[in-house]
């Protein structure tokens, strides 16, 4: 497997918020590839030290689609509780 270089106390903060996965390559990602992975962790751990424009605009660009999956999968797990919720029950007969 292909984790991610990052420290373990920020793994454990990651995995116990449910923000890291494995791919079908057995690769750990942060709900993007695993190279854009490794480009907003780098990022943020070096508090945004690349000021260059291009990366600016990339980590701008990572950040908003990584949001998006992320509302993405809240929204179905969402719908899918309120059809487990709303499913008819039987009635009994006592």
């Amino acid at each position: 497997m292909q984790m991610l270089r990052i420290s373990s106390e920020r793994r454990a903060r990651l995995l116990a918020d449910g923000l890291l996965a494995i791919n079908a390559r057995s690769q750990e990602v942060h709900g993007l590839t695993f190279e854009e992975s490794q480009f907003l962790i780098d990022f943020d751990d070096d508090d945004g030290a690349a000021d260059d424009e291009p990366s600016q605009e990339r980590r701008s660009e990572l950040s908003l689609r990584h949001e998006q999956a992320r509302l993405r999968i809240a929204t179905a797990d969402d719908e899918s509780s309120a059809d487990e919720e709303q499913r008819p029950r039987a009635a009994t007969k006592f």
